[in-house]
């Protein structure tokens, strides 16, 4: 026989296999994607039968979050933020570097090494001058390296406050969250929590399933008492640890009628 002919003959065996394997593939695909939903589908059963109601439009798709170590040892502001924001400033250290008071013309910067602080402003140095409140809460905000979303907004007469969550990489951080207070169109306070600095990976996911995780929430309702009849969102994302080594760990933020629970990505425990 030929060479060319032996040649097409083992290109066709090849081209046989190849398919072969590829329609196996897609059928294991298929076959996964339909047990997932059948589970779900009974995992909305029960927690329907338990009297909470959640429309699968609001379920999330899988996620798979690392947990990350923050490689800063130390959350206290650094002068040159406390300055973007104070502009030229002294600085106390108020308790061995835990607690640090940075005073300039534009207000007073209480700050702390696991990343909480506080800000009064003087009256007239941080007028919105017909910028928008979220824009200028932002660009505040940024002085300290926190980036995020507007999570909240609420307002009385002449006084509004608007509340930030932090995010990394678009990723929020639950309880990395600032509150900022207007008042006569200037910003007078700002208070919360912040991480900055470099994360590395410090442990591969294993968060659970997002079926798993509603069953595991349910049986802890179940057994503590909580009251709520309705899940309204569900979103994946991470959880700021308070103590050194600083780390973010994954977690399920689930909002509920009743107010939001916090739950361990890997085993599904109530913050």
């Amino acid at each position: 026989m030929e060479w060319s002919k032996i040649k097409n003959i083992i290109l066709l065996i090849l081209l046989l296999l190849n398919g072969s394997l590829l329609v196996t593939a897609l059928q294991q695909e298929w076959k996964q994607k339909q047990d997932a939903s059948a589970s779900l589908t009974q995992v909305l059963q029960a927690l329907d039968k338990n009297g909470i109601s959640v429309s699968r439009s609001v379920l999330p798709e899988e996620k798979e979050l690392p947990t990350l170590l923050v490689e800063q040892e130390n959350l206290q502001t650094p002068p040159e933020q406390a300055q973007a924001l104070l502009g030229h400033c002294s600085w106390e250290d108020e308790g061995g570097s835990v607690r640090l008071v940075y005073t300039g013309a534009a207000g007073r910067l209480e700050t702390f090494s696991n990343g909480h602080f506080s800000a009064e402003f003087n009256p007239g140095e941080m007028m919105l001058n017909r910028q928008e409140p979220i824009a200028h809460g932002l660009e505040k905000l940024s002085c300290l390296e926190f980036g995020g979303e507007l999570t909240g907004r609420r307002s009385s007469g002449e006084e509004e406050t608007l509340t930030f969550r932090q995010s990394l990489d678009g990723v929020p951080v639950f309880n990395a969250v600032v509150e900022l207070h207007y008042q006569n169109s200037a910003l007078y306070t700002m208070e919360g929590q912040r991480i900055f600095g470099e994360v590395t990976l410090l442990e591969e996911s294993d968060m659970l399933n997002v079926p798993t995780m509603l069953m595991r929430f349910l049986g802890q309702r179940n057994e503590s008492g909580r009251m709520f009849s309705q899940i309204d969102s569900i979103t994946a994302g991470y959880y700021l640890s308070g103590s050194r080594p600083y780390t973010l760990t994954p977690v399920w933020y689930v909002e509920t009628d009743s107010g939001p629970y916090i739950l361990n990505g890997s085993d599904g425990k109530v913050l």
